[in-house]
């Protein structure tokens, strides 16, 4: 007896399946051979047909618009800081390929295929939620990169908000926004490359291979060639100010003048090396060599300490609360801890916060409180912290901390303590319950193998641990109980 599949419509589908398989294995053999010989064109020179351009144009549009529902409301895009930052950075960076308003773009953009687009005749045709993805993830097979960064991409709505100005802009005003005006300040003292400097590695994205096609390092060439143009205060001065405050974005740039020069170094060369994200700042410390970095540090921490004030917003009294006492039924302490006294006096690598511009700190605190911080590597409780204040507290916090003067200690509040603990019963009862776990001598602890030695803590630390063990957020509960059963002013 025959198989069915033998005979009739089944023999004929077979038929058919393998001719059809022997036409698609024939196309990927002609296909391979062609590339193999050099046989598809690869030249840039001739545009896009019309059925190329169909298709890489709208595959972009209906993956940037299915992305972009994915995306958090924006922030208030008319902040005049915050289009000033954004009118910066596009200023030394994006303009190379999208030009400005009345301005032609670059002869090597309008080489690339595809070509980049003149962003003021275009932008309108994307809500800021679009243009926010399209600056964060690139478009693949253009020459759209990706945001420099794997995080921090809350800077992003500083170019965001620059480019919804574009449309409406005169080249007059475009020069104004993007150029630094340095006039009346002195010429900027020139700072030589003289030396590259030791060479850092640079953490950027997934690398792919082959490797040794590419060198992922600092110092670079730059996007726009600010080191090796010797002059690379001209650039800084666009966002920061010539004297440092971070005026001409309104506050949005940090104030590097309440910095001292190490403190200035390190965020250079780590945002340089990428362990500090920022696409903004990767862009421009990358490009400066070692003896550069040191200058510019050196230049903006020899400048007079000068602060923008606070705002005339929020609740500054709620902030100088929370930033001098924290909030001990949340477990949050006082801004002070860290960043009070001198700088580095905590040994955390942590900066002064008095005196920082609200705007900076604002920013700082709501991408801390979204996960999307400049500093994601290793343990960092600021993400903690930042969440568990609403926006309204964290704005408060910034605005206090920016009307401070620069010199300001940013001490944390404390109870009073009395002159000697042993002559006031109940210090010395709460004391006495403390020795039941910890050592009783001039080192509480000290022989403890399981309990830290008290003595060596700071009052701000031993404050904030209290806290957590009255919170539940440390389970130990022997503390927790202890902590329940005393009042703050006791701790």
């Amino acid at each position: 007896m025959r198989s069915p599949f033998t005979t009739g419509p089944f023999k004929s589908g077979s038929r058919l399946l393998i001719g059809f398989g022997a036409v698609l294995l024939a196309l990927g053999l002609g296909g391979a051979a062609a590339m193999h010989f050099g046989l598809v064109p690869v030249s840039a020179r001739p545009p896009h047909n019309a059925l190329t351009t169909a298709v890489l144009h709208d595959t972009f549009r209906a993956s940037v618009e299915r992305r972009a529902r994915e995306v958090e409301p924006a922030p208030d895009l008319a902040d005049p800081g915050l289009i000033a930052l954004g009118a910066r950075h596009y200023g030394q960076v994006c303009s190379s390929c999208h030009g400005g308003p009345g301005l032609g773009q670059s002869p090597v953009a309008l080489s690339m295929r595809p070509r980049p687009q003149s962003l003021p005749a275009v932008v309108d045709g994307f809500s800021a939620s679009e243009l926010y993805v399209i600056l964060r993830d690139g478009v693949r097979f253009t020459a759209m990169p990706s945001w420099p960064s794997d995080g921090n991409f809350n800077e992003i709505w500083a170019v965001v908000a620059f480019l919804r100005q574009l449309p409406e802009m005169t080249p007059e005003a475009y020069r104004a926004a993007t150029v630094a005006d340095v006039a009346g300040t002195g010429a900027p003292p020139a700072m030589a490359w003289t030396r590259r400097g030791p060479q850092m590695p640079v953490k950027l994205h997934d690398e792919a291979a082959p490797i040794e096609d590419y060198l992922y390092a600092a110092p670079s060439t730059g996007w726009r060639p600010i080191g090796l143009q010797d002059m690379p205060v001209a650039y800084c001065a666009a966002c920061h100010g010539a004297d440092g405050t971070g005026a001409p974005t309104g506050g949005q740039a940090p104030n590097l003048a309440i910095l001292d020069a190490d403190t200035i170094a390190a965020r250079l060369r780590a945002y340089a090396e990428g362990t500090r994200e920022s696409g903004i700042m990767a862009t421009v410390a990358s490009s400066l060599s070692g003896p550069q970095i040191e200058a510019l540090a050196a230049y903006y921490a020899d400048l007079p300490d000068r602060t923008l004030g606070a705002p005339d917003r929020s609740d500054p009294e709620r902030g100088a609360v929370l930033a001098r006492r924290g909030d001990f039924a949340r477990a949050l302490p006082a801004c002070g801890a860290c960043h009070g006294g001198e700088a580095g006096a905590s040994g955390l690598g942590v900066p002064r916060m008095a005196g920082q511009g609200a705007a900076f700190l604002e920013r700082r605190l709501d991408s801390f409180a979204a996960e999307d911080g400049p500093d994601r590597q290793g343990w960092n409780p600021m993400p903690a912290i930042a969440k568990a204040l609403s926006p309204d507290e964290r704005a408060a916090v910034a605005t206090y901390l920016a009307g401070l003067p620069a010199d300001d200690p940013l001490v944390p509040a404390r109870p009073p303590v009395p002159a000697e603990a042993g002559a006031d019963d109940e210090a010395a009862e709460l004391l006495l319950r403390c020795t039941a776990c910890h050592d009783p001598g001039p080192a509480l602890g000290a022989d403890r193998d399981l309990s830290p030695n008290l003595t060596l803590q700071s009052a701000a630390y031993l404050d904030h641990q209290m806290a957590l063990f009255d919170a539940g957020r440390r389970p130990v509960g022997s503390m927790q109980q202890a902590a329940h059963e005393m009042t703050a002013e006791q701790i």
